[in-house]
């Protein structure tokens, strides 16, 4: 490592940590003055203290980028206007070599973003809902959305010409051990849309070895009517159970991505619950545009530093730090409003998900080039 790469990447790197600390705790002090309101109410200053650290390691993930341009901005423009990038340039320093010697701080900035986001990130928004749920006195996690509770698909094979379907409703999971849950209620079809089974259970818990046990289960078995038949033949039996081990391959982790939003989950989670959507033949559009979005959105990182090399070859006359500083926050505005509208387009229309998700990089990307070749070519 060169003394001139070295010094880029310490500058680049102190410069966006002091942003990155200055805008994170702006969200902090803002999300605090949210919780206070409740404070005396439904929870202790403790806990709205807990709840705003808690809430850090997602804002960490979404501002980085900004940081990480306004980080390189400064740097930049303080290199030109002490004239020590002229004097790089004057001595031979090219395009290529100026974006080389950037790459080292760009992917430790990558790398840290993926961190938060894949691993500090979605356990603690998981553990503020369930702070949430029992400062509010319940032990009950319902999914965002849906005030019946959690509704899953489950197709069981027995065989080719053997397919059920069961469409299954719980009503919530418990806070303080997601391995138990409230309710069940299960309607059961053949491969030809008929309900074969209702079954309604009081509580349920799973079991490594055994999934899901119903608990205090009551069956309803329905008559199957046959085609040419007038009426329908048979009784409806009733069946009660006081324990019934649930044949499914569902697992509590089903009901854990659930209860959170897919921007707010990890890429293994929403992975996970994307082929668990497929296995059932149902829709995963939504899901799949979220985890796209979150295999690309550190990549912004490196892309928002490429950004920021053009205020380098700007001289003191272009304007003031805070000129370009300015100019730095409404390039970082423009990302995100791209971001937000390609995942919108990426939801409605049938276009790939991963070539959704790459365009505010790749366009961001090509800005950067054009502008440091026009700057290059003054």
């Amino acid at each position: 490592m060169t003394v001139i790469t070295k010094r880029f990447c310490i500058e680049i790197l102190l410069s966006t940590f002091f942003i990155l600390l200055g805008l994170v705790g702006l969200f902090a002090f803002f999300e605090l003055i949210g919780q206070l309101g409740h404070v005396g109410k439904n929870r202790t200053l403790t806990e709205a203290f807990i709840l705003t650290g808690l809430i850090i390691p997602l804002r960490i993930y979404q501002v980085m980028p900004l940081a990480a341009l306004l980080g390189g901005v400064y740097t930049f423009s303080h290199w030109s206007s002490t004239s020590e990038f002229t004097v790089l340039r004057a001595s031979g320093l090219s395009p290529q070599r100026l974006v080389s010697m950037i790459m080292l701080p760009a992917l430790l900035l990558v790398g840290l973003t993926y961190f938060f986001g894949e691993v500090v990130a979605p356990p603690a928004e998981r553990y503020s809902l369930e702070l949430k749920t029992l400062a509010y006195k319940s032990d009950a996690i319902t999914p965002r959305g849906y005030r019946s509770g959690v509704w899953l698909r489950d197709v069981i094979h027995e065989g080719e010409e053997n397919r059920r379907t069961r469409y299954i409703n719980v009503k919530y999971v418990k806070a303080d051990n997601q391995l138990e849950t409230g309710p069940w209620q299960l309607f059961e079809y053949d491969q030809n849309g008929r309900l074969l089974r209702e079954m309604r259970a009081e509580s349920a818990a799973y079991d490594k070895k055994a999934g899901w046990v119903l608990s205090d289960m009551v069956t309803l078995t329905y008559p199957v009517w046959k085609e040419g038949a007038e009426k329908v033949s048979g009784r409806i039996e009733r069946t009660e159970l006081k324990t019934y081990p649930l044949d499914s391959k569902l697992g509590p982790n089903i009901f854990g991505v659930l209860t959170t939003r897919p921007d707010e989950m990890s890429m293994l989670d929403l992975r996970r619950y994307i082929t668990h959507l497929k296995n059932n033949q149902q829709v995963t559009d939504k899901e799949e545009v979220a985890f796209w979005r979150k295999a690309f959105y550190p990549f912004a990182t490196l892309v928002m530093l490429a950004l920021a090399l053009p205020f380098a070859y700007m001289n003191a006359r272009a304007g003031g730090t805070s000129i370009r500083i300015f100019g730095g926050i409404m390039i970082g505005i423009v990302f995100y409003v791209l971001n937000n509208v390609f995942t919108y387009l990426g939801a409605l229309t049938s276009l790939s998900p991963i070539v959704m998700s790459m365009m505010p990089t790749v366009t961001m990307l090509l800005v950067a080039a054009l502008a440091i070749y026009k700057v290059e070519r003054r």
